[in-house]
């Protein structure tokens, strides 16, 4: 009998441990909630604010396109990595697949070429001598004045 006592407190206290286990746990992720709930809600009126700002502008006539003015001239970084890749095309003197360029400017300056063939195609109108066979081959031509 004494067994069958004993035996019925320990289930009793581990019901009691995993109750409050469980409840220690929801009231987290109650508090949790709570928090994103708020995190989210700034946001939200955040950009609630912005949007009205932007319809008072617009409604107004004052408010102008949110385009950027940026210039077609291209940024200093990528005038380096287009003169590697045109030293590049100089030195091989025979057609040279665009990956080869790309590993190459990627090596020597450590950064990422992303697309490859707009790259290229942005540094033909800039330089001249420099022509594309087809199928992503590119050749420097010397004789062309």
């Amino acid at each position: 009998m004494e067994l069958a006592v004993y035996i019925l407190k320990e289930r009793h206290v581990e019901n009691v441990n995993v109750m409050f286990d469980e409840k220690k746990a929801i009231e987290k992720r109650l508090s949790q909630i709570d928090s994103i709930e708020s995190k989210i809600m700034e946001e939200l009126q955040a950009e609630r604010e912005e949007l009205r700002v932007r319809l008072q502008d617009l409604e107004s006539g004052t408010g102008k396109s949110p385009e950027k003015g940026r210039s077609r001239r291209p940024k200093r970084s990528v005038e380096g990595l287009r003169e590697l890749a045109v030293a590049y095309l100089k030195e091989q003197k025979v057609p040279v697949r665009a990956v080869e360029i790309q590993r190459f400017v990627e090596q020597e300056s450590g950064r990422k070429i992303t697309n490859m063939s707009a790259f290229m195609r942005a540094l033909e109108p800039e330089y001249k001598r420099i022509r594309k066979l087809g199928r992503g081959l590119y050749i420097y031509e010397y004789g062309i004045d």
